[in-house]
């Protein structure tokens, strides 16, 4: 307790007792008992002389804090809990310790790329859900327009560039079979199953099975029913040659190290002049391959992330697609001002919600410390928060000196034969 009687053997103050009004009410109670202070009520004495003002107004103030904690804060907490990981902290070193450390993006994650990229998803997803939103990908946004309103006109327009033949507001029989590759936790996937109504069904193709969980969830919940669901690797996705009328993917394909051999996979999947519509990471502008800065931005941009952005600029993963045998009807980068973008990339990504401000991730922290401390949240979570942070950082650096962007959309069509 914070203060107790000087009098033995009677038992310690209850907590309440430690509250500084109802220290005083007990002086003033019972004068032949000497409540005694430790440190921290020594201090806040100090700090509140003897008035009484100040002290209800202390009170006042805890309990507006307690309030705010169990309204915001607590309900919060059981994202965190981690079921889906049998190690925590063991995941965490396997990201942390094995890839954000490694000196060039040339690391031994580019031999069990899958493995490492549902062991990175298995840790962030949470963070991201909660700082972010259940759309795991960035939106360029318009002056006046809310995060969550720039993310939704984004799929949608995602959703259009597919030159989808049907009438968006008759169904199909059967449906047209449109695949969302990596679709996380089915942020787009609900967005864009709505902008099509029920002429489509939706095929999300993800490696982590608790994204798919969550997903299937989320859907049930919003009543989507034209969306099912495939555990695979891009790479390697079972279904027959040509099942997809189109085919979508917001920044997932960044995790592949050979992306002309994902897109060789996804053109087998894809039904003769069908489209993709692809959101890619690429160098841009100022990029400077000899700048030993620009490297360092990009490596720790790739090992906090389990990304294989470097390397890529526009020329390169264009040639890539090119070789799996695709045609570029279109790209552009949705954050430059030729697209008609009023916010650059760095401000989108620092005005986000809860991932973007530095104080913001400050705070971050230190919620996280506190609560594994606290046993609250699962072990090895400030070490999740850390590794967030880093990556938050490399994305704004990467911003700040314009030599990136997550948003050159390629719209690409498979010939017809």
């Amino acid at each position: 307790t914070l203060c107790r009687p000087n009098v033995s053997p009677e038992p310690p103050l209850c907590p309440i007792a430690c509250l500084p009004s109802e220290r005083a009410r007990l002086a003033i109670k019972n004068p032949v008992v000497d409540i005694s202070c430790d440190r921290r009520s020594i201090i806040m004495k100090e700090l509140l002389g003897d008035s009484w003002a100040a002290w209800i107004a202390a009170d006042v103030v805890l309990g507006v804090g307690i309030a705010l904690l169990l309204k915001f804060i607590i309900p919060k907490l059981p994202t965190f809990q981690y079921k889906h990981v049998d190690d925590l902290t063991g995941s965490a070193s396997l990201i942390s310790d094995n890839y954000v450390k490694q000196s060039s993006s040339e690391d031994p994650r580019r031999q069990q790329y899958a493995r490492t990229t549902e062991t990175y998803y298995n840790l962030v997803t949470d963070f991201y859900e909660w700082g972010w939103g259940q759309s795991f990908h960035f939106a360029p946004r318009y002056k006046g327009e809310s995060f969550e309103a720039s993310m939704s006109r984004y799929e949608r327009h995602v959703a259009a560039n597919l030159g989808l033949p049907s009438p968006w507001n008759a169904p199909n029989n059967p449906p047209l079979r449109v695949a969302d590759i990596g679709c996380g936790i089915g942020g787009p996937m609900r967005t864009i199953a709505q902008f099509f109504k029920y002429s489509v069904r939706i095929t999300g193709v993800n490696i982590t099975q608790e994204h798919i969980n969550r997903a299937q969830r989320y859907n049930n919940r919003a009543g989507i029913e034209n969306c099912d669901f495939l555990r695979a690797d891009f790479n390697n996705i079972p279904v027959p040659d040509n099942t997809f009328d189109g085919i979508y993917e917001f920044e997932a394909t960044v995790h592949s190290p050979d992306l002309e051999k994902t897109f060789r996979e996804l053109y087998r999947v894809l039904k003769p002049g069908g489209r993709i519509v692809t959101a890619q990471y690429c160098l841009i502008g100022d990029y400077d391959p000899k700048n030993e800065h620009h490297v360092d931005i990009i490596r720790r941009l790739d090992n906090y992330n389990g990304f294989y952005a470097a390397g890529r600029t526009v020329a390169v993963t264009s040639d890539a697609f090119k070789k799996a045998g695709f045609r570029i009807l279109s790209t552009e980068d949705v954050f430059s001002k030729e697209a008609k973008s009023d916010s650059s990339f760095e401000d989108v990504f620092t005005q986000a919600r809860l991932a973007g401000s530095t104080p913001i991730l400050w705070l971050g922290q230190i919620f996280f410390y506190i609560g594994e401390t606290l046993r609250i949240l699962p072990r090895g979570s400030y070490r999740v928060q850390t590794m967030m942070v880093g990556a938050a950082e490399a994305y704004k650096e990467a911003g700040r000196n314009k030599i990136f962007t997550p948003g050159q959309v390629f719209v690409l069509e498979k010939p017809k034969a």
